[in-house]
């Protein structure tokens, strides 16, 4: 497979307030990736850093969502830690014409994780 395109939205540790997630599913980021087309493969990274606020297991869910903020999931999973957590995903799609924008949302429905930091990165390889 070749390369085609290549970028990473992020907010590293430091450049924010961490904050905890509440029950009501976020955009942390996107982002877009050009020159997709039929049968290329899509490659979105994960990339989050997270803490328990409480003395209960840490929980928390990404999303990785197309098209819009609340487009449909392509991707989902649930995390949990006991102390501190750096969650590490990579999903593959084959892509479609229409594929472009790409975002990721996180919700923890008991407000079980702190945020510490987080990135996207979405790749673009020919199938070639």
């Amino acid at each position: 497979m070749t390369l085609k395109y290549k970028t990473r939205q992020e907010a590293g540790a430091g450049s924010f307030d961490s904050f905890v997630v509440g029950a009501d599913e976020i955009v942390l980021t996107s982002v877009t990736l050009e020159g997709i087309s039929e049968g290329d493969r899509v490659v979105l990274a994960i990339d989050a850093s997270w803490l328990k606020p409480m003395c209960d297991l840490g929980e928390l869910e990404f999303f990785l969502r197309r098209d819009m903020p609340d487009g449909p999931a392509v991707y989902w999973t649930l995390e949990t830690c006991f102390a501190k957590a750096r969650t590490r995903e990579n999903h593959t799609l084959v892509a479609d014409s229409s594929m472009r924008h790409f975002y990721l949302t996180v919700r923890s429905s008991e407000q079980k994780a702190r945020l510490v930091a987080y990135a996207l990165e979405g790749s673009v390889f020919s199938p070639e």
